[in-house]
């Protein structure tokens, strides 16, 4: 999702120029790159600078130059620049209505701290399967939940990330979430549990066919970047962090290999006619069952 920022970096900067950011006269907010040539979102004022250590992917510099401070925030690598991007239209957004350079300075900070663990690199990453399920996940918050529950419920509602039964529950129902692979017939049942319930739910299954890395449709980062957009307030962006957290989720270049077409979307009331396997029918020495539903053989359970 590129914004205003991504329109201005896109642009020809020398090394060491930058461009003053309008929407806050009171403070001194550019972007631009640095004496390096990194690309770079830079604030300028007299505050009381503290250390900030920065991360693999975004550096951090403070220098001083009479009568100013400046503090910089660097991308090193410039694969990730749409994301960076998405950073500094949430730094930008968070000085709104603060006019004074220390608190400005300290809300800067305290937004980077929020986002650095998502741009630093995991050692292990997400197989392929994984990032199915977690685009699946993403868009049913943004395109379900969102509109019907509000962000804030929504966001409290997502337990997946934690590896509940459920991917969202709330009082008075649930949602369980599966992707597979475009054409497949059947959907895979983890556990018993995951539709297995006193309340009746929804299962909702995604059809993804996976493209080459030039076409334009669903990578896992680019979901990221458009719901944290979305997520103004800095509280809901940090609880959505954290919650990506659990998934050992970070801006990988790698996941822009992993490009995905939606070829189908469909939800099915899971009642008590709905066939699933249900813990009271299993004898107690049985914990463990996975199993497969056949889809063509729920379409009577469809919500249209």
């Amino acid at each position: 999702m590129k914004n205003d920022i991504f329109s201005i970096l896109s642009q020809d900067f020398e090394a060491g120029q930058y461009i003053r950011l309008q929407g806050n006269e009171k403070l001194r907010l550019y972007v631009g790159r640095n004496n390096k040539g990194l690309f770079t979102f830079e604030f300028r004022g007299q505050h009381v600078p503290t250390r900030i250590v920065g991360s693999e992917v975004i550096t951090v510099q403070q220098t001083k130059s009479d009568p100013f401070y400046s503090l910089g925030f660097s991308l090193s690598n410039p694969d990730l620049l749409e994301y960076f991007c998405t950073f500094c239209e949430d730094l930008l957004y968070s000085t709104r209505g603060i006019f004074d350079d220390n608190t400005a300075y300290k809300t800067l900070c305290s937004r980077y701290f929020s986002w650095k663990k998502l741009f630093k690199p995991n050692s292990a990453r997400l197989s392929e399967f994984e990032i199915m399920g977690l685009i699946g996940e993403l868009l049913f918050l943004r395109d379900n939940m969102f509109p019907k529950y509000g962000l804030q419920l929504s966001l409290d509602s997502w337990t997946g990330p934690e590896m509940t039964h459920k991917d969202f529950s709330l009082e008075d129902t649930w949602y369980e979430v599966k992707t597979i692979s475009s054409g497949k017939g059947t959907v895979k049942i983890s556990s018993i549990e995951q539709l297995d319930s006193d309340l009746d739910g929804v299962l909702a299954i995604y059809e993804l066919e996976k493209m080459s890395p030039s076409f334009n449709g669903l990578n896992v980062n680019k979901l990221v970047s458009e719901i944290m957009s979305i997520l103004k307030a800095p509280n809901l962006k940090d609880f959505f962090s954290s919650k990506l957290g659990k998934f050992g989720y970070d801006f990988s270049p790698e996941y822009e290999n992993y490009v995905f077409s939606k070829t189908n979307f469909k939800q099915y009331n899971v009642d008590d006619n709905f066939p699933k396997l249900k813990r009271k029918d299993i004898p107690s020495s049985i914990q463990k069952i996975q199993y497969e539903i056949v889809i063509p053989d729920i379409e009577e359970f469809e919500i249209k």
